[in-house]
């Protein structure tokens, strides 16, 4: 096979780009991305003949603050290979170009949320990417009956951000910039939902077009406990959710304790850290992964 040629995208490659988006994950999120977050040369693609047959996007957004360090950081994003072009390298290809064009820009850890959990082994053996965070994930269908609730008030993305870093402080974790909350906060409305305080917890939520709602980030005074245990505050933040936003069914994800989380985003990062970039036992936190 031959070498794999991998470009940032020329500006008669947008529509291309937008079409591979719409065709692997839909419209939801494609108009608000490009009209704010998009920028050539933060793009990678693959081609065959000429055109774009996978992409990937890197988004400095924010740093991992681990410990007295603070280390610059990107996210890769929104990674996507044309149906008729998978499993030929193109993907693996576009991943590893875009860590490296990370390190160029003196980001030194770049972090990577996989969309389905085989394909935590996929980059594991074909990119510098390894596993780190961790996320306690519960799917809930049976909301826990409470006698009172919490009131939900929408927030504006400079006092989600200020509850979140005092919400995380002391724990390894990504501190999402402003930038980056902003287009959090695009997404979720756009889905119906918001950035939110719930008495002393904070959410980021969306209502999901197969009637779901996510809560992707809920981030409490303490960590709730296994999800087969009674934990009053997390169960009555649930409950108060629930009442605002009606549904079925509810994915909440949040900080996990030791032992009790499932992989979640995965870390490559240069050789001058390795020393530091050990996993630490209170499971590093990754926050909002726009999935």
């Amino acid at each position: 096979m031959s070498k794999i040629i991998t470009r940032n995208p020329k500006f008669d490659d947008v529509s291309a780009l937008r079409s591979i988006w719409n065709k692997i994950f839909g419209s939801i999120g494609e108009d608000a991305f490009f009209r704010h977050y998009y920028n050539s040369g933060l793009c990678i693609v693959a081609e065959d003949e000429g055109v774009p047959a996978a992409a990937g996007y890197l988004l400095p957004f924010g740093h991992l603050q681990c410990g007295p360090d603070s280390l610059p950081c990107s996210m890769i994003y929104s990674i996507a290979t044309l149906p008729e072009h998978r499993g030929k390298g193109f993907g693996s290809a576009v991943v590893n170009e875009l860590i490296s064009l990370a390190h160029k820009l003196d980001h030194p850890v770049v972090v990577l949320c996989p969309s389905e959990d085989d394909l935590f082994e996929y980059y594991s053996k074909r990119t510098a990417f390894g596993d780190w965070f961790y996320a306690f994930e519960q799917l809930i269908n049976e909301v826990p009956a409470c006698e009172s609730l919490f009131t939900l008030n929408e927030i504006s993305v400079n006092e989600y951000h200020d509850m979140r870093e005092k919400l995380l402080e002391g724990r390894i974790h990504i501190v999402h910039d402003l930038p980056t909350l902003e287009y959090q906060a695009m997404l979720s409305k756009e889905l119906g939902g918001g950035l939110y305080r719930i008495d002393d917890a904070c959410a980021a939520i969306e209502c999901q077009p197969d009637g779901s709602v996510w809560i992707k980030e809920l981030l409490l005074p303490s960590l709730p406990g296994d999800p087969s245990t009674s934990d009053s505050c997390y169960q009555k933040t649930i409950a108060s959710i629930a009442e605002h936003f009606p549904a079925q069914e509810y994915v909440v994800r949040c900080p996990a304790k030791v032992g009790n989380g499932r992989r979640f985003g995965m870390l490559a990062y240069t050789k001058d850290l390795e020393a530091k970039m050990f996993l630490i036992d209170n499971y590093p936190w990754y926050g909002l992964a726009f999935d």
